[in-house]
């Protein structure tokens, strides 16, 4: 699966989703996630630890990054 992370993917951390794409952080925040433990997780490991589908998460990721609802 090549992305060339022209998106927010899931295996990205969260700190690398944030700076490629600042407009996320309101979706990340929204759904309780940050930058605790520095942002070093993956955003579906994170999403999945704090009880969140990580396919919707990345959905709205998406939008977000693309400057969309979200």
């Amino acid at each position: 699966m090549v992305n060339e992370n022209k998106s927010p993917t899931l295996e990205l951390t969260v700190l690398e989703t944030l700076e490629r794409w600042p407009k996320t952080r309101a979706v990340l925040v929204a759904r309780g996630l940050d930058l605790c433990c520095g942002g070093v997780h993956p955003v579906g490991m994170a999403a999945r630890a704090h009880g969140v589908d990580p396919e919707a998460l990345l959905t709205e990721l998406r939008a977000a990054a693309q400057g969309g609802p979200g």
